[in-house]
């Protein structure tokens, strides 16, 4: 049988809600990114496309200055998917990148194509889904303190609920500018107000659903969102009033309660690493915490940084590919021999001390080839690429050994006095935090 060569990819609209329907709506996904709506509505920030061939549905959204891909969604043969896929990476230039893979894509993966891909499940991305029994009827002991939040709303308020409508739509829109206000607005609260824009406008289309909850003529709450299959709903926004204490705990009980008789789940996505959600999510005793695994496939010459990494520095292949995986602007040095690669070293943007610096990072050299001044030659070339760059106010490393601090002294490193820190679940030091002491090089910038 032939085979397709290529992906047909357009700009997903509105008009594709059937189309999805028809390769989703009947499976059995959970994963809140492959829902339509969610597609749909954050499109200004993804631009999310979408392509048919081969028995799948294949998404591709923008990612970081590039282009990634979902977990495909169909029941071809994943060979020939795959396959388009990597042809499709290719023309764009890039390393095929892939998202939301379940259990059993990333079992394909690993079974078919042996060290070719690195995989990563960050904690931040894991789905919260729970029975819609639970959400509506609260039962048990551990739901007490929920009871008790909606017992202290009802007996203080004159309060009512509506489905989301056209009549209230305006109404939600003011709450939502008052849990605003006082807010940092960054990139990604700007990018979910433009997905709420587009889930009001086309609320019909999309089969959007949702209850509004009033205190004494005030809308205090919101809540919306769309099925993902037929067995579960998902769940988009909830917004609410956090003066009228129990709102919250009262617009999720309802909403579930508005569809209980009709989904047996109802995924509230992910926490996006937030301690405050995450506690708030955790609280409602979730039935699944649904792992998304992300998966980059690997060149020959990350393929060598990796085997080079593990077997110089110990590390585990799992924590080497969240590093190859989440640092998508980290930038690799190599010096080959043969071939493969014998010296490696990677600089990696960050942000420290009130200054933008580059880290460098993962500094090693094969042991045979140790004594020829290689990292030596890496060092200098990335020092002049960070200067050129003329992004950056400091170089900084953390020496892993006395050898190691003699020679970044040579190249003019000074000890900062100071540990280097990261942010929360992305530690790039030394393995002890204490033993983290940096040493910078004030860079000269060189770009015109």
């Amino acid at each position: 049988m032939e085979h397709r060569q290529h992906i047909d990819f357009h700009l997903v609209t509105v008009a594709d809600k059937p189309l999805f329907d028809a390769y989703i709506g009947c499976s059995d996904v959970l994963n809140c990114d492959l829902n339509f709506a969610n597609i749909f509505c954050w499109s200004d920030t993804y631009h999310s496309e979408v392509g048919e061939a081969e028995g799948f549905l294949f998404i591709r959204f923008d990612y970081g200055g590039s282009k990634a891909y979902m977990q495909p969604v169909g029941g071809g043969d994943k060979r020939v998917a795959l396959a388009l896929l990597l042809r499709d990476a290719a023309a764009q230039q890039i390393s095929l990148r892939l998202y939301g893979l379940s259990q059993e894509w990333r079992d394909f993966l690993e079974e078919n194509y042996p060290m070719e891909f690195a995989f990563d499940a960050p904690r931040a991305l894991y789905d919260y889904i729970y029975r819609s029994e639970d959400l509506a009827q609260l039962r048990g002991r551990k739901y007490q303190p929920k009871r008790n939040h909606i017992n202290r709303f009802v007996e203080r308020n004159d309060w009512r609920v509506e489905p989301l409508s056209r009549d209230n739509i305006r109404e939600c829109k003011r709450l939502n500018d008052k849990w605003l206000k006082g807010r940092e607005v960054g990139e990604m609260e700007r990018a979910e107000q433009m997905a709420m824009g587009r889930a009001f406008e086309n609320m019909e289309a999309l089969g959007l659903r949702g209850e509004v909850l009033y205190a004494n003529g005030q809308v205090v709450a919101f809540s919306y969102g769309t099925p993902i299959t037929a067995r579960t709903f998902c769940t988009h926004v909830e917004k609410y009033d956090s003066e009228c204490e129990g709102a919250a705990t009262m617009i999720n009980r309802l909403m579930a309660q508005s569809l209980e008789e009709e989904f047996e789940l109802i995924n509230r996505e992910d926490d996006l690493g937030l301690e405050g959600l995450r506690f708030a999510k955790l609280s409602y005793s979730p039935t699944i915490l649904l792992e998304k695994v992300s998966a980059l496939h690997l060149t020959e010459e990350q393929r060598d940084m990796r085997e080079m990494w593990h077997n110089i520095f110990g590390d585990d292949y799992a924590d080497i590919d969240s590093f190859l995986i989440r640092h998508n602007d980290a930038v690799p040095m190599t010096h080959k021999e043969a071939g493969r690669v014998v010296s490696m070293l990677f600089v990696v943007p960050l942000q420290a001390w009130g200054k933008r610096v580059a880290y460098i990072y993962a500094v090693a050299t094969q042991p045979e080839y140790r004594g020829r001044g290689l990292a030596t030659q890496l060092l200098n070339e990335a020092l002049k690429m960070v200067e050129a760059s003329g992004e950056f106010d400091l170089a900084a490393l953390i020496p892993s050994s006395f050898d190691a601090k003699r020679l970044y002294a040579k190249l003019g490193f000074e000890e900062a006095g100071r540990l280097l820190e990261f942010s929360d679940g992305d530690y790039l030091g030394s393995g002890s935090v204490v033993q983290d002491m940096a040493m910078t090089l004030q860079i000269k910038t060189t770009k015109a």
